[in-house]
């Protein structure tokens, strides 16, 4: 009799070791890896991303050659070696922004489309294929990732003005000017830092 009551209970683990395993395989079909870096070198976006920090680039150089220019005609022209310290500084630091809102233009963008492509798909989660310790090819979205990157119309304008290098004669325009004007100015609240704005 004994014999009898293990029997069924020996079927019924099976089936449940069986549906486990089920479990485990729907599970890991919810599951999605992407190529962050290659998402944003092969992409259309990417590529434009690149080409405007191409394009300014090339701007600044121009601007610094030509007064290298000077500089080689008339090594003492302090003026221009002075001019030449002052552009090369605020480019550098004009470059950096542009190439910090570059990245965050393009990583915006790109976690729009891949939290847009989970819901449609019924993953669970999509995580970067550098965060994965290993993960079957299978399991690679990153093709599909670029191919609705590339659906999408991105624009990439320069952040700071080209008369950025300019700049650094403010303080000095500021600092010359009467007392009386300078009051006139509202101060920032104390609240908060000036120059930032709350974010909605």
């Amino acid at each position: 009799m004994r014999i009898r009551y293990f029997m069924p209970l020996a079927l019924l683990l099976s089936l449940m070791l069986i549906a486990c395993q089920q479990g485990e395989g729907t599970s890991q079909s919810k599951l999605a890896v992407v190529d962050m870096t290659r998402i944003m070198r092969d992409s259309e976006a990417g590529k434009a991303g690149v080409k405007h920090l191409e394009a300014l680039q090339a701007e600044m150089q121009e601007q610094l050659n030509a007064i290298q220019g000077r500089l080689e005609k008339n090594a003492n022209d302090a003026d221009a070696q002075k001019e030449l310290q002052t552009v090369y500084m605020m480019s550098q630091q004009r470059m950096q922004v542009e190439q910090q809102n570059v990245v965050n233009v393009l990583y915006d963008t790109m976690q729009r489309i891949v939290n847009a492509y989970r819901t449609e798909k019924g993953y669970a989660l999509i995580i970067s294929s550098e965060a994965a310790a290993s993960f079957d090819p299978k399991a690679d979205v990153t093709a599909d990732i670029i191919a609705a990157m590339n659906k999408q119309k991105v624009d990439f304008k320069p952040v700071a003005p080209e008369g950025a290098g300019d700049a650094a004669a403010a303080p000095a325009a500021e600092a010359s000017k009467p007392a009386d004007k300078a009051a006139e100015k509202p101060a920032a609240p104390a609240d908060k830092p000036a120059g930032k704005t709350d974010k909605k």
